[in-house]
């Protein structure tokens, strides 16, 4: 293949050489060949040129945005992170705040109830102690009347009986006669 390369080649240029003939390619197509290799030689310097004096220093330019991009990126990743964490925490606490809450609320509930069933029971109690010294109180006055009654039946008693009899007893007789009828009356 390199053979057949090289046998077209000076057709393409247009030199004449051992095949003979007229111009190449290049000649028929109105193409001087030395200002081609002067061109080519002076694409190539200026892409050189463009290579070391500006392709290198944007080439530069870019690779630090890129990176100055990535670094933020990389920053606002970090910073997603670190938030997430953050409401993760903070959730977390809110969580913990609404429990204690409910648990001081439960045991404030459990306090008032013990409190309440305390006023209650000192409340019977002294309703309890009222009425006892009520009935005592009661008991007492029945007793003092029961004692009046007594005394005021026995006084009329004897009166009744002075009376009936017309005639005055002596202290003994008249004490016997009153309890007899006391006896009698508690019987009944």
């Amino acid at each position: 293949m390199t053979n057949t390369f090289y046998a077209w080649l000076p057709n393409l240029i247009g030199a004449a050489g051992e095949h003979g003939g007229g111009g190449g390619i290049l000649e028929l197509l109105g193409i001087d060949f030395n200002i081609l290799i002067i061109q080519i030689v002076g694409f190539l310097l200026l892409l050189w040129l463009m290579t070391r004096y500006f392709w290198k220093p944007i080439n530069q330019m870019l690779e630090a945005r890129r990176a100055d991009i990535n670094a933020t990126y990389d920053k606002i990743e970090a910073d997603r992170l670190a938030m997430e964490q953050l409401r993760a925490d903070y959730e977390q606490r809110l969580a913990h705040i609404e429990q204690e809450a409910r648990e001081r609320i439960q045991q404030a509930v459990g306090e008032a109830q013990q409190l309440r069933d305390q006023i209650i029971a000192d409340a019977r109690r002294q309703a309890d102690d009222i009425l006892a010294r009520a009935r005592q109180q009661a008991e007492l006055e029945r007793e003092k009347l029961l004692t009046e009654l007594q005394t005021y039946v026995a006084d009329l008693t004897l009166a009744a009986t002075e009376r009936l009899l017309r005639e005055t007893l002596d202290e003994e007789r008249h004490r016997k006669l009153v309890l007899d009828f006391i006896q009698r009356a508690e019987v009944r």
